[in-house]
C-alpha cells in the first residue's frame, strides 16, 4: 500500500525512532488482516500494531497517513474484567472494521514497570480489541515518563 507522508509527519517518525518502511507495514498488516477502527463518518482508519513494550497506532486515510503515536503500557483487558452489559451510550465515533460492531468507551487496565491503572480506551466488544485515542497516549507518555524517573 502505498501511502503518502508529509514531510513534517517524516521529520516526526524520524524523530520519535520510527521508520516509514515500519508503519507502511503496520498499515499493511492491518489492511490484511481487518484488524483496525474506521471512523463511523468517514475514511479515517486506526491502526495498530508493535512489541510487548510498544504499541504503535498509524492513523490514516486511503492515501494519507495522518498520525503515529505510541505508548509504552501493556492493555491487560477492561477495568472489572469482561463486557457484561454494552451499554451504547459509551458508542464512540470508530468502528471494528473487522467485525463491524462500534468501539465502545470504556476503562481498561493499563500496566507499566509493574504499576496498574485504569484508563480509557476504545473497545471492540465483539473482537475484544482494545485501542487508544492520540489524546490518551500523550497522557501515557508523561505517566511512564514519571514512573521511569521514579524507577530510576
Amino acid at each position: 500500500m502505498d501511502i503518502k507522508i508529509t514531510e513534517e509527519l517524516d521529520n516526526t517518525l524520524k524523530d520519535n525512532g520510527f521508520k516509514k518502511e515500519e508503519i507502511q507495514e503496520l498499515i499493511a498488516n492491518a489492511e490484511a488482516s481487518g484488524t483496525k477502527l474506521k471512523a463511523r463518518d468517514g475514511n479515517v482508519t486506526i491502526a495498530k500494531g508493535g512489541s510487548d513494550n510498544l504499541t504503535v497506532y498509524a492513523v490514516y486515510s486511503p492515501d494519507e497517513l495522518l498520525d503515529v503515536y505510541a505508548h509504552k503500557m501493556n492493555i491487560l483487558g477492561l477495568t472489572g474484567g469482561e463486557l457484561n452489559e454494552i451499554d451504547y451510550d459509551d458508542a464512540s465515533e470508530w468502528a471494528c472494521a473487522k467485525c463491524g460492531e462500534i468501539a465502545l468507551e470504556r476503562n481498561v487496565d493499563m500496566t507499566y514497570m509493574g504499576v496498574t491503572r485504569p484508563g480509557p480506551g476504545l473497545v471492540c466488544p465483539k473482537c475484544d480489541e482494545f485501542y487508544v485515542s492520540d489524546g490518551v497516549a500523550k497522557t501515557l507518555k508523561t505517566a511512564e515518563a514519571i514512573l521511569e524517573e521514579k524507577r530510576a
